[in-house]
């Protein structure tokens, strides 16, 4: 009872008020069961239109949109949703909680001095998950007794709009305090510093250069 769609699994089914059932899924059909459908395959016959391997359960919203553009979701992309989400539901089912990776290498491509060195530093303190940000070595700052790490604008371009991005993977959340630039590693970002090799990124000199936009 949620949507087939790997990017939205927006659930379809819940109680109403009158203590009944609602459900907003849509059991949508891969190839359509018309001429004048999305993705019509004039080679099956009607029972294979109608039968349950030739549909695929969605959300309102997916269900338009895959027949609105029949050429980007295509029989092939629909089938795959579909064996996708009958493999969460099975683990699911299992009491396995199935959740999509995060696309930290891809991030690391991106800023790759920075978590190099975050890698470098969550390497030889592995409990430490806070950082703050400061303009440079000059600057002072004693926030108490909870260990942090340090980074320093003067050694990263644009950090803070590093930072935003890192936020935007789920890299990092915000724990500003004090007014200082202050956040903390999520877990799944830590192992993923801890468990791979820093990745491939030319010489790694700087951050945001022209060629990665």
């Amino acid at each position: 009872m949620r949507c087939s769609c790997p990017d939205c699994r927006m659930p379809t089914a819940g109680p109403d008020a009158s203590e009944g059932i609602t459900n907003t899924g849509v059991a949508a059909h891969i190839a359509a069961a018309s001429p004048a459908g999305a993705r019509y395959d004039e080679a099956m016959t009607s029972t294979e239109r109608s039968e349950i391997k030739n549909g695929i359960w969605l959300c309102q919203t997916h269900a338009k949109l895959i027949d609105d553009d029949e050429h980007t979701y295509t029989v092939a992309v629909l089938e795959d949703w579909k064996a996708v989400a009958e493999s969460i539901a099975r683990l699911e089912a299992r009491g396995f909680e199935v959740r999509r990776a995060r696309p930290f290498r891809e991030l690391e491509k991106k800023i790759p001095k920075l978590i190099a060195e975050m890698r470098d530093d969550i390497r030889k303190h592995e409990l430490t998950r806070e950082f703050i940000v400061l303009r440079n070595r000059r600057i002072g700052y004693n926030p108490g007794t909870t260990p942090f790490f340090t980074y320093f604008i003067e050694d990263h371009n644009e950090v803070m709009s590093a930072v935003k991005i890192m936020i935007h993977y789920g890299a990092i959340y915000d724990a500003a305090f004090n007014q200082v630039p202050r956040y903390n590693f999520n877990e799944d970002f830590v192992e993923y510093l801890l468990a791979t090799a820093p990745a491939p990124c030319g010489d790694g000199s700087a951050d945001f250069d022209s060629t990665a936009q």
